[in-house]
């Protein structure tokens, strides 16, 4: 067998597979289900079936005792005529005087009576309830008032009221016997005289009672015994069967709770019922209470459900049988088409678009051949054109190749020329950075020193951040005459311009003190704006560089502990006593301005424990926390007072510290200074 027969015996197959999990599957769920709501069908309908037939025999033995009772009913008032003329006789003919009833010789009056030794008894009580003499030698000495109270107030009240009492039947435990009683008190009142008797007639009835229940067992296939059992306390039953102590257990536990009790025993050949069945009737003395038991043998039943269950199985295999056949033979007029149609498919992908499928009847499956076809044909066409079109468009591309080949020849040369501009760049960026490296050292070396600072003011700090290399910010300090004077000074612009104007600050405010002899806050900063002028050349004319700069100065005087102070734009911070005292500048710059005034001096007497602070602007308008904003001159007034009682060097850390945290990752905007002096 070749590869494309093996193919397609593997596809047909498949596809029948498919088809068998498709149908089968639901056929044998619903015929699973079918045989489950059978079999459990067929187990009520047992169930109901023995449950019914035991409530029906239970009922025939009922009514079969009040047909008993109807025929008893007569015999008794036969029965009580013959017994009360043989009781008046005893009473008085016979014991008219008791003194010597318990030596006379009943069986002897007995027979003088014409009573038979086999059906008659005579009983004489006395009034304590015992048996002083008898013609049933078993009884002598026993006392009647033991058989219950009932019983007792019955013979008081014979004895008592000298009357005549009969009772009804009762079956005599001991001889399973029905048994007649009368009482009558005798004239003196001290005894009373008893009668029993059987009857013929009533043991006749008995006897049917037994072969009734021996008759319903026998009726009924599968039921093995029916008993019937008499007396609550002392259970007794109508045959001759011996009660077990099983028996006695379920009989109790039948007449306490006056319901029906089902008990199973499981043998290997047998499944008995045991179904003891409460019975307590009305208006009668015989049976009041009693149990009818029925045994019944259910292992037919489990034979009935297992047969049912091997049809249920034979149907269902029967059925799937026959769905196979029918999916088989219909499966092969589905597919034979489709293994055409598929066939011609295999050999159209393979590259042979001449192909076409062959078209038979008029079902769906031709329509889908004649459409495929069509298809075909319209995939054929643009074969054709799409083969044009690629070897057009093959054409283009060679030529765009020898265009782009060309190109990049001139690209690779001018690529040499910038990489060579670049390298040029990168060298003069290098000598450019090393300029202003240079610069920073010069710088550096112009701003006062640690040593200088703590010298001068022992109890300060300086937060000193350029924003680039070289900073626009710079701090000045100088001991002029026994004065001590510090400035803080923010230029215009950052990086290297600013640097240029912080040169040119420091420079000038050396040559103010040293030549012109200026020590005084507010003249210093007039003289320190007529230099920066004169050096930028600046005049008030339009278009004129307007470059300068902020700044404000402190000049101590540690004899008299006094402070003058003086800003241009930039205002200076005193607490004292935990409050913030602004020492507001004037509003103008260290520059060319359109409305210049001497700049204010502010004398203050400092006190232990002021703090007076000077800064730029660049802690202040420092963009940063979660909505990137700025920190505000307020912000950083109170961030001042917030930390003004930690020692002095701790302070400069906190401030770093508190920067650090509200930048984030913002980029610094300006160049940083705080300066802070604890008096």
């Amino acid at each position: 067998m070749n590869t494309q027969e093996t193919s397609k015996k593997k596809r047909y197959t498949t596809i029948f597979k498919q088809l068998i999990l498709n149908v089968i599957f639901p056929v044998v769920i619903a015929l699973v289900l079918l045989a489950t709501l059978n079999y459990i069908q067929t187990s009520r309908i047992l169930t109901a079936s023995n449950q019914t037939k035991n409530y029906i025999i239970s009922n025939e033995i009922k009514h079969i005792m009040e047909l008993q009772d109807i025929a008893l009913e007569t015999i008794e008032l036969q029965k009580d005529v013959v017994l009360k003329d043989f009781s008046n006789k005893l009473v008085n003919d016979y014991f008219a005087k008791t003194e010597k009833i318990k030596e006379v010789d009943l069986k002897a009056i007995r027979d003088e009576l014409g009573m038979d030794p086999k059906y008659y008894d005579i009983y004489v009580i006395n009034n304590t309830g015992e048996v002083v003499n008898t013609t049933f030698d078993r009884d002598m000495g026993i006392n009647f008032f033991d058989f219950g109270e009932a019983h007792k107030n019955m013979l008081l009240k014979v004895l008592n009221e000298g009357i005549f009492f009969a009772e009804r039947f009762a079956v005599e435990a001991s001889t399973k016997r029905l048994k007649k009683y009368t009482y009558q008190s005798t004239k003196d009142g001290k005894y009373i005289i008893e009668l029993g008797s059987y009857s013929t007639k009533a043991d006749y009835l008995l006897a049917q009672i037994r072969r009734i229940l021996l008759t319903i067992a026998e009726k009924e296939a599968n039921i093995i015994s029916v008993d019937l059992f008499i007396g609550e306390e002392h259970p007794f039953t109508l045959t001759n069967e011996v009660i077990t102590q099983e028996d006695s257990i379920i009989l109790a536990k039948t007449f306490a709770s006056k319901d029906t009790n089902l008990q199973v025993l499981a043998t290997d050949s047998m499944r008995l019922y045991r179904e003891f069945i409460y019975m307590e009737r009305e208006n009668t003395d015989l049976y009041k209470k009693s149990v009818i038991r029925i045994v019944s043998d259910r292992s037919g039943d489990k034979k009935i459900l297992f047969n049912e269950l091997i049809k249920s199985l034979i149907i269902s295999i029967i059925t799937i049988l026959l769905v196979v056949i029918i999916i088989y033979y219909k499966t092969k007029v589905i597919t034979t088409p489709i293994k055409r149609l598929v066939e011609n498919v295999n050999r159209i992908a393979k590259g042979n678009l001449k192909d076409r499928a062959l078209i038979e009847g008029s079902n769906e499956i031709a329509t889908l051949s004649k459409h495929f076809n069509a298809m075909i044909e319209r995939i054929e066409e643009y074969y054709n054109v799409l083969e044009q079109r690629v070897r057009d468009r093959t054409k283009e591309i060679e030529q765009q190749k020898e265009e782009i080949t060309s190109q990049r020849d001139a690209l690779a040369d001018r690529n040499k020329e910038i990489e060579a501009a670049y390298k040029k760049i990168e060298d003069q960026n290098a000598h450019i950075t090393d300029s202003i490296r240079y610069a920073e050292q010069i710088q550096k070396a112009l701003l006062p020193p640690d040593n200088q600072v703590h010298e001068l003011f022992p109890n300060s700090f300086v937060l000193f951040h350029p924003k680039d290399i070289v900073s626009g910010d710079f701090y000045w300090m100088r001991e002029l005459d026994g004065h001590k004077a510090f400035v803080a000074a923010d230029c215009t612009g950052h990086g290297v311009p600013g640097a240029f104007m912080s040169l040119l600050g420091m420079s000038s405010l050396n040559e103010i003190v040293n030549k012109d002899s200026i020590h005084s806050a507010g003249p210093i900063l007039d003289r320190l704006r007529s230099y920066i002028k004169k050096s930028l050349r600046q005049t008030g004319k339009d278009r004129e560089q307007k470059d300068g700069m902020d700044l404000s100065i402190a000049i101590y005087n540690p004899e008299t502990r006094k402070v003058v102070c003086a800003g241009a734009n930039n205002s200076l911070v005193l607490i004292r006593d935990g409050e913030v005292n602004v020492i507001k500048a004037d509003r103008m710059p260290i520059g060319i301005y359109r409305k210049e005034q001497p700049f204010t001096n502010h004398e203050i007497e400092v006190r232990d424990g002021d703090l007076l602070y000077m800064f730029s602007d660049g802690y202040p308008d420092q963009f940063g926390g979660e909505d990137g904003r700025k920190f505000l001159a307020k912000n950083f007034r109170n961030l001042l007072l917030e930390i003004h009682q930690e020692p002095i060097d701790e302070q400069r850390k906190l401030l770093d510290k508190r920067l650090k945290q509200w930048m984030r990752d913002e980029e610094q905007v300006d160049d940083i200074l705080v300066v802070g002096i604890k008096f």
